[in-house]
C-alpha cells in the first residue's frame, strides 16, 4: 500500500490550489445538477465564506500529500473542538487508483490522532461512487443524506 507524508501548504503554494480547488468544486457542484453559471457563483461564495483570511483563516489546515519527493495529492481539513472534516481531498489525476486516496485519508487519520481529536467527517458528492466506497470501506458511515429534485 502507498504510504504518504503531509506537508503544509506555503503560501506560494496556496494561492494557486486554492483558485484549482474553487474550479474543481464548481464542476463538482455543476454535475451535481446546477447550471455552470450557478455553479461557478456558488463556489466562490462557499470558498470565499469558509476562507475569509485565506490559508491563514482559523482552524483550517492544508497539505500536499508526498510519496517520497513526487507530490501525489492535497488534503485540506477544519478543526472544531474534536472533530476533523475534510473539506477537500484529491489525488493528482495520473496517480489515482493506485492507492493513494486511501493512504491520505490514513494520514489524516493519524493527524488527528497525533491532536487528540476524536472524529473525523466529510461530505461526498453522491455521484463519485469512487470516494464513496474508499470512505465506506476505511469505516466511515453515512450521517445524512441531502436529496433534490430538479423542477
Amino acid at each position: 500500500m502507498a504510504d504518504v507524508r503531509l506537508e503544509p501548504m506555503t503560501e506560494d503554494q496556496y494561492k494557486p490550489w486554492r483558485a484549482e480547488a474553487e474550479a474543481h468544486y464548481a464542476q463538482s457542484l455543476a454535475a451535481s445538477g446546477e447550471s455552470a453559471q450557478d455553479a461557478a457563483r456558488n463556489a466562490a461564495d462557499t470558498y470565499t465564506r469558509l476562507l475569509p483570511d485565506e490559508s491563514a483563516t482559523a482552524g483550517h489546515h492544508f497539505w500536499y500529500a508526498y510519496d517520497g519527493d513526487r507530490r501525489v495529492g492535497f488534503l485540506w481539513v477544519k478543526v472544531t473542538h474534536n472533530t476533523a472534516v475534510v473539506y477537500n481531498i484529491a489525488v493528482e489525476p495520473d496517480l489515482r487508483r493506485q492507492g493513494y486516496g486511501r493512504a491520505i485519508m490514513l494520514a489524516a487519520e493519524r493527524w488527528c490522532h497525533d491532536n487528540a481529536l476524536t472524529r473525523i467527517g466529510l461530505h461526498v458528492f453522491a455521484h463519485n461512487t469512487g470516494a464513496r466506497a474508499l470512505y465506506e470501506q476505511l469505516g466511515f458511515t453515512e450521517t445524512g443524506r441531502n436529496m433534490a429534485k430538479d423542477l
